[in-house]
This record gives structure tokens, C-alpha cells and sequence, in this order.
């Protein structure tokens, strides 16, 4: 292999919008895109300048030595055999979330990884969003005191129009389709990372989007939660609710509460609060916090789904290219000194272990505990 660092992107949504910018923008060089029918991924790759167009990881690996780093962008019921592969050539990896069908698949490719000794990531982009980070330090940091509740609540219109085109996968639960694990995980995550680990769930999914008689995938979510430091908290989110858009995340502790306050149409970013003693001020956002503004991606042509639209905006390619810049130096043997770290296929399988919990609560219609990894 040669001394460039050379990744190679499976899946051309996703990964064509948010990977393959994040990539390059921290350094690495995208060698190669893999897509299913390949004159359809050429024409998408085409802008982009991507040297090398395959249907399979294994043609794609063939194609460039350079090509020591693989992400994995595609429907969640494909991680597994892609993610097993890319261990077994011996390549780091990166793959979404949702991870895995379900914890059996996830704790099999943490062995997997683990075993191989290679750098292993998960598409946890959030932890390094600024304003998620800064309220998980506050809270990390004592500032209100022991952690009692947390809520965050997320609901938008856009799944009210029955001609808004999805992702045909997203809209199959049994392709792992679904707003619990599309956008819980990273709910899910961010609870991890700023109070601690789950105990137990109780949860309800529902599909609400009108004129689609074929779905069988949840578009919105909700579950309580306690976690094993005795934190409790609810998490909703729904894509199909009437009205404007609505974001909420809200901690509380024993000497005080924190929120993140959204930004606005204006430019006006996003800002973490604290209220302590009858007094409330906001968190100056320390510079190494400090994302650039996202820029959409500039060919219109390639959206072409709901999900597309989403993932043009690029909201999370800032917080994918420090993520990247992380795996980087840890593939590179350099030492990391961000106070967030990125998550890894230990933490994946963690957030399973709680997307798996809230499904059987639901099914079931009682508190399940969620299985320790």
C-alpha cells in the first residue's frame, strides 16, 4: 500500500452528500465510490471527480492500494456484510447508524474489529455539533449539579405531504427503515454522552404520514427512559407533525438546569443556557467548539429524495470532518487531545443494545431493560 491515505465511500445518498466533502475537507483522499448499478453511480460521482466507480467493495479495493479506510453509507440492512468485509481485507471503518439489524449483529462486528486491531468508527457526527458538545461539557462539568432528567424533542411538517419522495428503504422496517433508528441514534447518543448509559425503556412508534399505505417503518418515536446513574428523561420526534418546526433539549440537575436555544433564519447560531439560583446566562462557546457555517452542496441535480434534500443542506459535514480528522490520526498513530472523542463500534453497539430495548417496548407495551455490551 502506498503512504496516501485513500478511503473509498459505499453508497451514493448519504455518502455522496456528507462523506465524500468531509473526507477531503479533513485530509483524506476519496479514491473510490461504490453504488449498486454502476452507470447510474458514474453519473453521480461524475461531479465530484471520484477516480474510481464500483458495485462491489471488493472491485473498489482492487482498484486502488491507496485505500486503507472504507465508510459505509448505505441502507442499515446491508452494514453487516459490507462491515465484515471491510475487517476481513484488513481496512479501517467507518459505518452509519442505525448500525445493525439488531445487538446480535452489532456485538459480532465489535469482536470483528476489535480482533483485527483496526481503527473502528461510528457516523456519531453529533458529538462534535457545537452546541450538543458545549451542553454535554456543562453538564459533564457540574455546572447544575448531579444530572436528575433530560429531554429532547424534535418534530417537523415534512412527511405531511404524501408526494414528498423517500428512500424506499427508509420507509421498509425490515431493511432497518425508520425515524427510531435514523435519527434516535442519534438522540440516543447524545443522552450517552452527556448524563451516561441506559437502564431502562419504555417506548411507543407509530407511522402518522398520511398517503402511504405501503410504509411499514415508524416516522415518529417516543420513549422515557431512566439510566443507571438514576437519571430519568423523554425523548420525542416525530416527521409528519402539522406546524413549524420544533427543537428542544433540555437538562436538569440537583443545583440547576441547562438548554440549548435555537438559532434562527438570521444566522444567529445556536446557544447553550445555563439557570442556576434564580439566575440564567448563557455559555460563551469555547474556540475549539467552533464550527464553520454549513455550506449546501452545489449540484441540485443529485437530490432527488426527501433524505437527499436533507443531507444537501450540510449541517453535519463540519462535525463529519472532525470526526474524520479524529480517525485520521488515530490510523496515522497521532495522539488526539479534543476533549470530544468520536464514537466507536463499542459505543454502536451500546446504542443498539437501546434501539433494540424501545422496539420490544413497543411491541410489548411495557418497561424493557436494555442489555449491557
Amino acid at each position: 500500500m502506498t503512504d496516501t491515505l485513500g478511503a473509498v465511500v459505499v453508497g451514493t445518498g448519504f455518502g455522496l452528500f456528507t462523506h465524500v466533502r468531509a473526507l477531503r475537507d479533513a485530509g483524506i483522499e476519496v479514491r473510490a465510490i461504490v453504488g449498486r448499478d454502476r452507470a447510474r453511480t458514474a453519473e453521480r460521482a461524475a461531479p465530484l471527480g471520484i477516480p474510481h466507480v464500483a458495485t462491489s467493495l471488493a472491485e473498489a479495493l482492487a482498484a486502488d492500494a491507496s485505500i486503507r479506510l472504507v465508510t459505509v453509507a448505505t441502507p442499515p440492512h446491508t452494514h453487516f456484510p459490507i462491515v465484515m468485509e471491510a475487517i476481513a481485507a484488513g481496512r479501517h471503518v467507518l459505518c452509519e447508524k442505525p448500525f445493525a439489524k439488531d445487538l446480535a449483529e452489532a456485538r459480532a462486528m465489535l469482536r470483528a474489529a476489535e480482533a483485527a486491531g483496526i481503527v473502528h468508527m461510528l457516523g456519531a457526527e453529533f458529538r462534535f455539533d457545537t452546541a450538543q458538545a458545549l451542553l454535554a461539557r456543562v453538564v459533564n462539568d457540574g455546572m447544575i449539579g448531579e444530572p436528575q432528567h433530560f429531554q429532547r424533542f424534535y418534530f417537523q411538517p415534512g412527511l405531511q405531504d404524501p408526494t414528498e419522495p423517500l428512500s424506499p428503504w427508509w420507509e421498509d422496517a425490515a431493511q432497518g427503515g425508520g425515524f427510531l433508528g435514523a435519527f434516535g441514534a442519534h438522540m440516543i447518543d447524545q443522552v450517552r454522552t452527556t448524563l451516561g448509559e441506559f437502564r431502562r425503556v419504555s417506548g411507543v412508534l407509530q407511522k402518522l404520514a398520511p398517503g402511504r399505505p405501503t410504509m411499514t417503518a415508524d416516522d415518529c418515536y417516543s420513549f422515557q427512559f431512566e439510566l443507571a446513574n438514576g437519571a430519568q428523561g423523554l425523548i420525542a420526534a416525530g416527521m409528519a407533525m402539522p406546524g413549524p418546526l420544533v427543537m428542544s433539549t433540555r437538562a436538569v440537575g440537583s443545583e440547576g438546569g441547562a438548554w440549548i436555544q435555537s438559532g434562527n433564519a438570521f444566522g444567529e447560531p445556536e446557544q447553550v443556557w445555563v439557570a442556576r439560583g434564580g439566575e440564567a446566562r448563557q455559555i460563551e462557546t469555547p474556540a475549539d467548539l467552533v464550527n464553520p457555517p454549513p455550506t449546501p452542496f452545489p449540484i441540485g441535480e443529485l437530490v432527488q429524495t426527501e433524505q437527499d434534500r436533507w443531507h444537501s443542506q450540510g449541517f453535519d459535514v463540519a462535525p463529519y470532518t472532525r470526526l474524520f480528522g479524529e480517525m485520521k490520526a488515530r490510523i496515522e498513530g497521532r495522539a488526539v487531545d479534543s476533549r470530544e472523542r468520536a464514537g466507536d463500534f463499542r459505543d454502536a453497539a451500546a446504542g443498539q443494545a437501546v434501539l433494540d430495548a424501545v422496539r420490544r417496548s413497543a411491541a410489548e407495551r411495557r418497561w424493557v431493560d436494555v442489555e449491557a455490551v
